[in-house]
C-alpha cells in the first residue's frame, strides 16, 4: 500500500530543504562542498549550505502555497508570483550566508518546481506523485520558465546593446549567455529539465531497492546519479571557472567514469582523486549539484526515498 505523503506547503518546503541538505552532505563530490571538505570553494563550507537551506525553507513554503492558490490556469501568473517571492528568498539567502551564493540557482529551480507542484495538487493530483504527475509538473515548469527566459533574454540583449560597458554588471550566467550562448539554469527549466526527466529520474526509479536497502546503498545511488549528470550537463559553473575547454574535459572524464564497471569502493576512490584535481583547477560543477538536489526532491515526491 502506498503511504500518504503530507501535501501541505510546509511539508513540501521541508522536502525541498532536506533535499538541499542531503545534496550538500553527500560525499565525495568532486570540486563541491560536502561533508569531507569545501571543494573548490574558499568562501563557503557545509555549515554555510545548511544555514542557507534552513533560511530558504519558509520561502519554499510560500512558493508551494502560491501554486496551490493560483492553480494551473496561468503559467505566466504562476511565474510572476514565484519571481516576486524569489527576490525575497534570494535576499534572505545572502543575508544568512554573509553574501555568499550558496543556492541562487537552486532557489530559482525550486521557485518553479514548488509552485508547479502546489498548482497540480490544487488541481487534483495527490502525493505521492507517479511518473505521469512528475512529467506534468515539469511541463508546467517549462511553460512558466519560457515566459521568464524570454523576458530575461530580451532585457539582457537590450542592456548589452545600449551599454557596451555593462558587462561588468552582469551575472556570471548573463555573461556566459552573451559570450557562449549558454542559457544555464533558465534554459534547463524552459526545456522542462530534460536531464532530470530522461536520465536522472528513470535511474532513481530503477534504483528504488538500492535507495531503500541502506544508507550506503542510498549514498552509492546518489553518487552514481551525480556522475551521470556531470557527464551530460552543460554546467555553466564549470564554464565560468574554467572555460569551455574545462567543460569539455569534465564531461569527457565523467562519461568514462559513468561507463566504467566500477565497484562502489573504486568509484569513491576515483571521485576523491577527481575532487583533488578539480580543487587544484578551481573548478566546481555546481549546476550538477543543484540538479541532483532537484532529483532528490522528486524522489521524495514519488515516495522513492526510504528516508522520507
Amino acid at each position: 500500500m502506498t503511504r500518504r505523503l503530507d501535501d501541505t506547503p510546509a511539508a513540501l518546503a521541508h522536502m525541498a530543504a532536506r533535499s538541499l541538505e542531503d545534496e550538500a552532505r553527500l560525499a565525495p563530490k568532486p570540486g563541491l562542498v560536502d561533508s569531507i571538505n569545501n571543494g573548490a570553494h574558499a568562501d563557503m563550507e557545509l555549515a554555510t549550505f545548511l544555514a542557507s537551506a534552513a533560511t530558504l525553507e519558509p520561502l519554499f513554503a510560500e512558493y508551494a502555497a502560491s501554486g496551490m492558490h493560483l492553480g494551473c490556469g496561468s503559467p505566466s501568473e504562476l511565474a510572476a508570483a514565484a519571481r516576486r517571492i524569489g527576490i525575497r528568498a534570494e535576499k534572505a539567502m545572502f543575508s544568512a550566508t554573509g553574501g555568499v551564493n550558496t543556492h541562487k540557482g537552486a532557489n530559482f529551480t525550486f521557485a518553479l518546481v514548488l509552485s508547479a507542484t502546489g498548482a497540480l495538487l490544487a488541481d487534483g493530483s495527490q502525493l505521492p506523485f507517479d511518473a505521469a504527475d512528475s512529467a506534468r509538473a515539469l511541463e508546467l515548469v517549462s511553460r512558466m520558465a519560457e515566459d521568464l527566459l524570454d523576458a530575461d533574454i530580451r532585457a539582457l540583449l537590450a542592456r548589452a546593446a545600449q551599454d557596451e560597458g555593462a558587462a561588468g554588471e552582469l551575472s556570471h550566467g548573463e555573461q556566459l549567455f552573451l559570450a557562449e550562448g549558454l542559457k544555464g539554469v533558465r534554459g534547463e527549466a524552459a526545456q522542462g529539465y530534460p536531464l532530470l526527466a530522461r536520465v536522472l529520474l528513470p535511474y532513481l526509479r530503477s534504483s528504488r531497492n538500492e535507495l531503500a536497502a541502506s544508507d550506503e546503498g542510498r549514498r552509492e545511488t546518489l553518487l552514481r546519479a551525480l556522475v551521470k549528470l556531470m557527464a551530460q550537463l552543460e554546467d555553466t559553473n564549470v564554464v565560468h571557472r574554467g572555460g569551455m575547454e574545462a567543460l569539455t574535459s569534465h564531461r569527457a572524464y565523467c562519461s568514462k567514469l559513468d561507463a566504467a564497471d566500477l565497484s562502489f569502493s573504486e568509484l569513491e576512490l576515483a571521485l576523491s582523486t577527481y575532487d583533488r584535481e578539480l580543487i587544484a583547477l578551481n573548478v566546481s560543477p555546481g549546476g550538477a549539484a543543484d540538479l541532483l538536489s532537484l532529483g532528490i526532491f522528486f524522489m521524495r515526491l514519488e515516495g522513492l526515498d526510504a528516508q522520507g
